[in-house]
């Protein structure tokens, strides 16, 4: 009888044990695909912006081939890099210029902001990083120059866009019909350091024009 018992206890232990090992396994399986998910997490590289080839393949893979132009730098108010990419608009009726703020995520770039559609084009432009002591990240600052100016008179676009605000800072020179030449300021420039840069800026090269409350449409 005390045999039969000892038999009944060994196969009761050997039963339980066996659920235990098949738990454990369970388990392992269930966790390994995890555990490899984190591994490639961890082994996946971060975006490199010190590689200028690399930045800007991959901003033409998101932007295409209206792609002008990109910069890397400082745009948002953290300590970490961006790039900013310009793109312009020539087809179906629809024309312009925009600037797309672009960051890293995951090991590639994902697009975080882009600007309204404005005047402008890139032929003959200026576009460079600015930056003013007051504010600690880098802008970027945009002039048409003469692409719209001809003997008659004609117009200077010029931006100052400003992604961590989400802000672009506008100014239009324009003169019609060989009229007096004039400059408007967008409503949002109320910092004096911006409004002084554009209008030493335009000083250099038109320093007979006057500042004009009132924007307007010129037609060519």
């Amino acid at each position: 009888m005390l045999l039969n018992n000892v038999s009944k206890f060994e196969i009761i232990l050997k039963y339980k044990i066996k659920i235990q090992l098949a738990v454990l396994l369970l388990i392992s399986i269930i966790m390994i695909p995890s555990c490899d998910n984190k591994n490639e997490e961890q082994q996946k590289p971060s975006f490199s912006f010190g590689d200028s080839a690399k930045v800007k393949s991959e901003t033409k893979k998101l932007l295409g081939e209206n792609l002008k132009i990109s910069f890397t730098g400082n745009f948002d108010e953290d300590s970490l890099q961006e790039a900013a990419a310009l793109i312009e608009l020539t087809e179906n009726n629809i024309w312009g210029i925009k600037f797309v703020l672009l960051k890293a995520e995951n090991g590639k770039l994902v697009k975080k902001y882009e600007s309204d559609l404005l005047e402008g084009s890139f032929k003959e432009s200026v576009v460079k990083k600015i930056r003013f002591p007051e504010i600690n990240h880098d802008l970027l600052y945009y002039n048409s120059q003469d692409y719209f100016w001809g003997s008659g008179g004609g117009e200077v676009f010029a931006y100052i866009v400003d992604f961590a605000a989400k802000e672009t800072y506008y100014a239009h020179l324009f003169s019609e019909s060989r009229s007096p030449v004039e400059l408007f300021l967008s409503k949002n420039i109320t910092a004096p350091e911006l409004k002084n840069f554009f209008v030493s800026s335009f000083k250099k090269d038109y320093p007979n024009f006057r500042l004009v409350s009132e924007d307007v449409s010129l037609e060519f």
